[in-house]
């Protein structure tokens, strides 16, 4: 058994850890936003109520969707992470 440190590793910052739970947490929540609407709604016949030359498949109507859900749960995140930090300090 190797009871040495790895002494590589570095600690993170406070701006990269908050970066990081933001995306994180954005990402899970946009895969599951993204198979809960998709699960009632075809993206072929979204596109389809639209009179519009787009030719996307199945797959791009997937991927545009998530990326949607992605941005906007990321946005939401970022506000909680920016109120979080700027709140002011309790005092006891």
């Amino acid at each position: 058994m190797v009871d040495e440190q790895y002494r590589g590793a570095r600690s993170w910052g406070r701006n990269a850890q908050a970066v990081a739970a933001v995306v994180w947490i954005s990402f899970l929540s946009a895969s599951v936003a993204t198979m809960l609407f998709f699960a009632v709604f075809d993206p072929v016949e979204l596109i389809g109520t639209y009179e519009t030359d787009l030719e996307i498949g199945r797959q791009g109507g997937y991927a545009i969707g998530f990326f949607f859900f992605w941005f906007i749960t990321a946005g939401c995140s970022a506000v909680t992470a920016w109120l979080v930090r700027t709140a002011p300090k309790s005092k006891q």
